[in-house]
């Protein structure tokens, strides 16, 4: 934590006059900060993994959702399917994650993580939660999760706002829980 994290927590935020209509009730003034402090405590946080945040979303996608290639999870995630490929090779070269034949397309190969994948997912995960925590460390427990869903759901509203951007594919519901099969090692409890 730098000193001016450090400060901050000294004491009470300023309090804001919504009344005023000042730069700090407007969104466009709020949302870079909290992005450019995202940014620098998360990056720390994911510095382990292989591709950096592409990896660990990377990482995320293939231990939640169904296996699936290269080119769907470039499309998922907003990646352009040249650095996906670097990524993915980066994360294989590391052991954290394999490339395997689709069952029912040989010519396409799916991406799956391997148990030192899922092990990495855990622990970077654990440290980007640590950083979200310094950064929104003036909210409580409860306000975080707010804040979480609250964000989720606008990101997945301005997804299409600008269709000539091309926005990572909102589709939530590839995201819902899947047990951890093993592929490296015998263990087979997914991580908490």
């Amino acid at each position: 934590m730098d000193d001016r994290v450090a400060a901050a927590d000294a004491g009470d935020l300023p309090e804001i006059d919504w009344d005023a209509e000042g730069i700090e009730t407007e969104l466009g003034w709020a949302v870079p900060l909290v992005l450019q402090g995202y940014i620098r405590l998360g990056s720390e946080a994911v510095a382990e993994v292989p591709g950096g945040p592409r990896g660990y979303q990377v990482l995320v996608a293939t231990a939640t959702e169904e296996a699936s290639s290269q080119l769907v999870l470039a499309n998922r995630l907003g990646i352009d399917k040249t650095q996906m490929t670097y990524v993915i090779d980066a994360l294989e070269a590391g052991g954290f994650v394999e490339r395997r034949p689709d069952p029912t397309d040989r010519r396409v190969r799916q991406v799956h993580p391997t148990d030192a994948g899922h092990a990495l997912l855990t622990r970077t995960r654990r440290a980007l939660r640590g950083a979200e925590g310094v950064l929104m460390r003036h909210l409580s427990a409860d306000e975080q999760v707010s804040m979480r869903r609250l964000l989720a759901r606008v990101a997945l509203g301005a997804v299409g706002v600008d269709p000539a951007f091309p926005h990572p594919l909102a589709v939530p519901e590839r995201s819902r829980r899947r047990t951890h099969t093993t592929t490296s090692s015998t263990s087979s409890t997914p991580p908490q």
